[in-house]
Parts: C-alpha cells; structure tokens; sequence
C-alpha cells in the first residue's frame, strides 16, 4: 500500500503495534540481543502521519539494505525533531542517506542517519542559501561571456583556481536575502577569473616567495596585495559588475584607516590618474618593498592560493597549447600552399612562409582585452576563433607568443589527439576502472520516486570506420527503394505552405473576408489582410537518431539497422535536415556508452559510411541514460523541431538484475518526459513483438511504431521519418 494511501485511514500504534510492524521488514536483522522495541517505542511518540511516514520508508529502505532500515527506524524518530517536523525535510534527509549508500556504502549512510541534527543546520541554511548544483550552469556561461579561456565550475571546501577550474563552496547562505548569496557567488567566480586574465600565474610563485625568509607569510602578503590589485581592475574593467558586489567591500574601506595599508591604495589610484595599468609585477615589486612591514589581513572572498596544483597544470597546458597552435599554423600554411603552390621549400617539403603575431590591446586604457593580428608573409590575416582563443590562452600563461611557437609544425610532426592520447576511450576500460573524463548522469528509482544522484558513468566511444563493400551493396540491393525514397524527399523539400491574411498575394483569403466585412458592418476599420499566398518554408529541424546496439541486435537485426542507417542517410541528403546517429549500449551503471557514428553537423562521407559498416553488437540495453545524453546534446541545437527518435530490438535491460523490468522502463519513462519538457519530441522504432506491453506506457500510445518483419525496417524506417517532419 502506498504512504498516500496508509496515511489517509491510519490510526496511531502503541509500541506494541508498531514493534510487530517493524518486525515485518526487520526480520533478517533481528537476533535475541537485538528487537525492534526501542524503535518502535520512539516512533510511537509520534503522530498517526509520522508513523506512516515512518513505517513506508522502513518497508521502502529494507529492500535495498536490511541493516539500514534497522537504523533509520532507531533515528526516524530524533530527526523528525531536528527537522521541526517537517516531513518534506525528513524526506530529503532519508534520500542523502541512501544516496550515501548508494555511492559509498553502509558505513557513510549510517553516518548520515545517525546525524540529523547536523542535517538539519545544513538544510534549513539551504532555505536561505544558494547551492551551487543549482547556478553552475549558469555561472558557467557567466564567466565564458568574460575574456579568457574557458573555465569550469566546481564546489570544494577551499576557494581556489587552478586556471581550468574555479573551485567555490557547495553552498553560500551567508546573507539573507538569496539575491545576495546569488551575488556572492558571482564576485568568487570573478575574483577567480580575475587571477587568470589579469596574470596572477603569469609566474611560479613558490620560486618567488622562496627567495624570502618566510614564504608563508611572503605568499600570504602577495595574496592580499594581489587581491587589491585585482578588485582594481574589476573596478576599472567592469564598473557595473563592480556597483553590484560594492556591498561587499567592507574590508577595503577599512584599508583607508590603515596608515600603512593605505600607501598601497594610494599607489593604485596614482596608476589610475596616470592611465597606467596595474600589473604582477606590480605586485611583486610591492612585496619586495614591504616585507615584514604589513600584517597580512584574510579578506573573505580571496581563498587560497596553491601554486604547485598551478604549476602542474600549467606545464602541461603550455606544452600542449604549443603543440595545437603549430599545428593551426600548419593548416593555415596547406591552405596557402594549395592557394600558392611555388611558396614551398621543395627540398625540406614545407611551406617556406613566415608568420608573425601583433598583439594589440582596446582602446580601453584600463582593459587587458587583447586582440591578435596574425600575419603570414606580411599580410594580416584574420585567424579562425578557436586559434584566437588558443592565442589568448598562451598570452595569459606565457604574456606573449613566443618565436619558437610561430614555427609551423612539419608534416606528420604532430598527432591530432596529441592532449588526450592516455586518455583514449577504446582503452579507458582496460586495467583499473577509473571515472576520469566521464559524463555522470542521474536515474530514476521509481520504488524510491527520486534519483540516484550521478548514478550512471557514461563515456563516448568511437565506432570504428570499416572500410568495405557494406554501403555500396545495400545500395545496390535497395536500388528501387533508394529512388523511390529521393522522389519522396525531393517532393517535400519542394512542398509550399498557404499563407493566409496576408497583406498582398495571389488569392482573396475568404475566411479573413468575412470577418472584415463583419468588423465594417459595427463600424471598425477594413483589415488589409486580406489575402493568401503559397511560400516555400525553409526546414528548420535538427534530428537525433539514438540505434540501440546491445548485444541481442547480433545478426540480422544488426544488419537491418546498418541497412536502414544508409537508407535514411541518402534520403535525408535530399532534404538538408541536420541529423545525427549514434549507438548505445553497456555493462552495469558503471559503464555506459554512447557509440558516435554521425555528429549533428558532420557531412555523410565515406567514413560515417565506414562507421556505420563498422556498427556491431555490443552488450545491454540500458536506455535512460543515453536518451538523457542525447536529449542535452539537442537542448543546445537552434532548430524550430527537435526530434529524438530510438531503433530498438527490444525493452530496457541490464546485466546488473535490478534495471530489468519495471525499474529499466520507469527510469526510461523518466528521462522521456525530461526529454519532453525540453521541447523535444521522442519516437521509437522497434521490432519487439511485445512492445506493446511496455511502449506505450514509456512513449505513449502514437509515439512507436512497431515493425514485425525485420525485412521490411530498412523500407519502413524512412518512412516513418518522412511522416513525423511532414
């Protein structure tokens, strides 16, 4: 029975009654040293909802973990009163606690029960706090819309950047009003920023503090002084961001009433009057000065500085972007080359061009936005964006683009997956499982009716491209219908669309007519629309095609799939329609993977063909996550219709036991309708005869097709498309 349903008609137990209940799910736990009657008499104390409450949670909880559920029944009743009695609360207390146990095991989930209290303070400063799962989107493209390379968002203990990552608390709820909170968050974001784009790490800084007698306190000192050279030029670079977190800037205020502190704010302002801007080396020539002079001072959105986690990311950044920009350099070269073939040195088989970088700031006198004039033979030329982003990542780690960088690389120097080559993801799976690179999606636990937070590890795998007589022999095979198909799709690519109440065109619109004439007859004015004309409208859809490659698709429903991927590839060639084809599949929530064949803007050439041969059967059928990928992959494509549409042999699976059945189906129910709510309309194909046991219950009655003569999917598959875009 539901806890919906139990707490419309419950009574209160004694705890003699509610002992026997919790016998009932406590069975395997209990022993003659251990009963349920000291549980039972806490929970007793409660009321009738409590205890229902209580009770369904106890039944749900037993049937992951035995032993868990024993400690929840003896701490039900302690959290109830730390969380006010609020059960919204005590429910969210329960869901970390499995979700504790989920990721980490019993020990931690213990942990969390038998500290509600703790719970409690965290949660209801949430009420007024911020946390950060719930903005880091948001700060992301926040602090992308700022100059630089692009940072990630990340919570930690610790505020603090490593230059690819910003690292800020879980939760703010220090103020409050949530605005506020939401504005702190923004000023740490760009406090961090700040360390990158204005040069913070231009230098090793635990060389320079070394030198001194005491480098803590040496590194201590250049923090702060670098902080107040930061919020300078926050101020001067972003004055209304600067308006915004001003409430904040107590402490600096307070620096005016520091007669020492104060030389140094009065050092700033000179540089300000004199159109100066305020560098690192500023900084460091201000800490030579005052060492041992000055009391450091913590302001409170500085956080630390760890300059050796720096120092390792940035050797290998430097070494890599290095690497990428010679090899830009080398593009650009071919395609002069080919432009001009005589500007080759024939001997050494290189282009004999000399390239040349202007780096040139705005006219802003205070903005270190830089912009980057490239010259190849003395002619600017106007570099592509991501060679521009590139050039301004070297510029904040190195302050120029040093000669050696203008060298472009040699034929065959350089291997395109030169940054990720330990971390292909063919062989990510072999010796120790590790998560390093994955995408971490939720699913749904529909006994639970809440997610397994990053439950699923999912990666993108390649397909790889087999080169052989596959494509050209379905061609060949499906002659008449690949005609047949193009004339279909030629014909609604040339489909126009009646316009009507239109100001001028080819017919009068009769229905418009009549309204204006009942509009002049009470004595409004005539409308001018009046007519109707036909327009050719421009298709704008984007379409995701999600083949289910587990391993009952072996043989010739692999086949079928393959066959009707080159079909519907032709036939969308006639349309123009932006479609991308990847594959799915895995082994246990630890490993799944999506398989690209086609990304949304790559062309059918001959290797999607080559991938598309090289499709085969691989392991389960765990659908959610991969609808989930994909949905997000579509939720960032400008397209008016957005389709998803999954070719499937059969109902959602997994080696793991417990996704097969219902659990498999809710979850892919629920990422379906998480799919929906972005704007995305889901279809399936499939050729399970049993489909309509669960599909409709998962898509919905019209949204699946069902195909019982596997022969016919190649025909049929194209078909259905034609259907659902027209």
């Amino acid at each position: 029975m539901s806890y919906q349903k139990q707490n419309s008609s419950f009574k209160v137990l004694d705890a003699a009654q509610m002992e026997e209940q919790l016998d009932c799910f406590l069975d395997s736990v209990l022993s003659f040293r251990r009963s349920a009657a000291g549980p039972a008499k806490q929970m007793a104390t409660l009321n009738s909802k409590e205890q229902a409450f209580g009770l369904h949670w106890v039944e749900i909880i037993s049937a992951t973990n035995a032993e868990m559920a024993f400690q929840f029944s003896a701490c039900f009743s302690d959290a109830v009163l730390a969380l006010q009695h609020d059960l919204n609360a005590v429910e969210h207390w329960i869901v970390e606690a499995m979700s504790a146990f989920d990721e980490r095991g019993l020990q931690f989930a213990n942990k969390v029960l038998h500290n509600s209290n703790d719970f409690a303070e965290t949660y209801f400063k949430k009420q007024q706090g911020i946390l950060l799962d719930d903005i880091k989107n948001l700060l992301t493209a926040f602090v992308c819309g700022l100059n630089g390379r692009s940072l990630k968002i990340e919570s930690s203990d610790i505020i603090y950047t490593d230059t690819e990552t910003i690292y800020l608390p879980e939760l703010i709820a220090d103020f409050s009003r949530k605005e506020d909170n939401f504005l702190y968050y923004k000023l740490l974001t760009v406090y961090l920023w700040a360390q990158n784009w204005f040069g913070t790490w231009r230098y090793d800084l635990n060389d320079i503090v070394n030198e001194y007698d005491d480098p803590v306190y040496a590194l201590k000192l250049l923090h702060n002084l670098e902080s107040i050279r930061l919020i300078h030029n926050i101020q001067n670079e972003l004055p209304g961001f600067y308006r915004q977190v001003e409430v904040f800037m107590d402490e600096f205020n307070e620096l005016k009433l520091n007669k020492d502190w104060n030389t140094i704010l009065v050092f700033y302002k000179g540089k300000k009057s004199e159109q100066k801007k305020v560098t690192i080396a500023d900084s460091l020539r201000l800490l030579k000065q005052h060492y041992g002079q000055l009391n450091t001072i913590d302001f409170h959105f500085q956080g630390l500085l760890f300059a050796n986690k720096v120092q390792q990311i940035k050797q290998r950044r430097i070494s890599d972007e290095q690497t990428r920009f010679r090899e830009a350099l080398s593009r650009i070269a071919d395609e002069k080359r080919y432009l001009k073939p005589e500007a080759v040195d024939v001997e050494n088989l290189t282009p004999a061009f000399d390239f040349n970088v202007n780096e040139q700031f705005d006219k802003d006198e205070f903005s270190d936005n830089i912009v980057f004039e490239l010259s190849l033979d003395g002619q600017v030329i106007v570099p592509a964006e991501d060679v521009q982003s590139l050039m301004s990542s070297i510029m904040q780690d190195i302050g120029e683009i040093p000669e050696e960088y203008l060298v472009a690389a040699g034929s065959g120097q350089y291997s395109s997956d030169y940054s990720d080559k330990d971390k292909k993801t063919d062989n990510v799976w072999s010796g120790v499982y590790h998560e390093e690179g994955a995408f971490f999606y939720d699913e749904w636990d529909y006994v639970r009716q809440h997610y397994k937070k990053n439950w699923c590890v999912v990666r993108e795998v390649r397909v790889p491209p087999l080169y052989d007589d596959f494509v050209p022999q379905t061609l060949k095979q499906y002659y008449a219908v690949v005609k047949s198909l193009r004339r279909h799709f030629e014909a609604i690519k040339g489909e126009e669309k009646l316009l009507k109440r239109q100001i001028n065109g080819d017919d009068i619109d009769i229905d418009a007519l009549v309204e204006s004439y009942a509009d002049m007859s009470m004595g409004m004015e005539l409308n001018e629309r009046l007519f109707t004309r036909m327009q050719r409208e421009d298709r704008n859809i984007a379409v995701m095609f999600l083949v289910d490659m587990s391993g009952s698709t072996k043989g010739w429903i692999n086949q079928a799939e393959r066959e009707s991927l080159v079909l519907l590839c032709e036939s969308l060639s006639m349309l123009g329609d932006r479609y991308a084809i990847y594959g799915f599949s895995g082994t246990t929530r630890k490993r799944c993977e999506i398989y690209h064949i086609k990304h949304l803007d790559e062309a059918y050439n001959d290797k999607v063909k080559a991938r598309i041969s090289g499709i085969t059967a691989k392991d389960y059928t765990r659908m959610g996550f991969a609808i989930r990928h994909l949905s997000g992959l579509l939720e960032e494509v400008e397209a008016k219709t957005k389709l998803l549409i999954t070719l499937s042999d059969g109902k959602p699976e997994d080696y793991d036991g417990q996704y097969r059945g219902e659990y498999g189906i809710e979850d892919t129910r629920q990422s379906l309708f998480e799919t929906r709510q972005k704007g995305i309309h889901c279809y399936c194909i499939t050729i399970d005869k049993e489909a309509g046991d669960y599909l409709p219950h998962m898509y919905g009655a019209a949204n699946y097709a069902l195909i019982e003569d596997i022969k016919q999917l190649p025909v049929r598959v194209s078909d259905i498309y034609r259907k659902l875009t027209t």
